[in-house]
């Protein structure tokens, strides 16, 4: 693996900023004029930064920047971004000294399929029984027409075999989006489907637009392990998550945990 990987999620986008509109007004009972003609005919891999987002990335980059000269970073060793345009918008305002970004499609956001620009009313009229799957258990769960959690899994471990192979021991940044960041999680701590379902559902950690996860090879002791060691999740505009690092503790199960595990499933039928 390389000695430094920072995941920086996109900065607040069009896309954002007319969902949490749409939220607001139907709870006004109102009418959200953001969604318009022109934003329905644009594809959500177009949709470009907000203002907001924009100073969210200039404060990405501010903060990467200083992490560079505190460590005596020149530059990193590889750039890669999502081909989004809200990520190739981020990135080029991350202004990261001598960057020569590579678009990876692998990068991209999980795609929704046909639940793509619907709100949470829509989605649930829409596809009833698809809505109750992703209740029971929205890791495993697929959009129509879109991708799981496993799905994306699959990208975020062909892009890890890469730096494996290419970039070990250097230091690598990546611009993406928040589903492919918390593949990333899922993948790099070896999450259980519940830990990743219990983190998700109470909001541990969220990875806010312009979040950056840190994983890192070398622990607290300055000491440099074979794999990942440790990951911190930085929101720049907060200098207090720069100190938050937690070690990557990979879990390993004996039978009796593997069973004491199934306590709250007891059988259907008795034998």
């Amino acid at each position: 693996m390389p000695r430094d990987l920072l995941l920086v999620r996109h900065g607040h986008s069009e896309g954002n900023f007319a969902m949490e509109v749409d939220k607001r007004v139907k709870q006004e009972g109102g009418e959200n004029r953001y969604r318009t003609p022109e934003y329905a005919e644009r594809d959500p891999s177009d949709w470009r930064l907000t203002e907001r987002g924009r100073g969210q990335a200039d404060a990405a980059g501010e903060w990467i920047r200083g992490w560079m000269q505190a460590e005596g970073v020149e530059s990193f060793d590889r750039h890669y971004c999502s081909p989004y345009a809200r990520t190739r918008e981020t990135a080029a305002r991350l202004a990261i000294p001598d960057a020569g970004w590579q678009l990876d499609p692998l990068l991209r956001e999980r795609d929704w399929g046909n639940w793509s620009g619907l709100d949470k009313d829509e989605q649930a009229e829409q596809f009833p029984y698809s809505t109750a799957q992703k209740q029971r258990n929205k890791f495993l769960w697929r959009p129509e027409c879109g991708e799981s959690t496993p799905d994306v899994d699959l990208r975020v471990r062909a892009v890890l075999a890469t730096l494996a192979r290419e970039m070990p021991g250097q230091r690598v940044v990546c611009v993406t989006h928040e589903d492919t960041m918390w593949a990333f999680r899922f993948r790099l701590e070896k999450l259980t489907i519940q830990q990743w379902l219990d983190q998700d559902d109470e909001g541990h950690h969220a990875i806010v637009n312009c979040g950056i996860l840190h994983y890192t090879r070398v622990d607290g002791d300055g000491v440099e392990h074979p794999k990942f060691a440790r990951v911190r999740l930085v929101d720049p505009t907060k200098p207090e998550t720069s100190d938050r690092w937690w070690p990557i503790v990979r879990p390993r199960f004996t039978a009796d945990e593997l069973l004491a595990q199934l306590d709250h499933l007891p059988p259907l039928w008795s034998d």
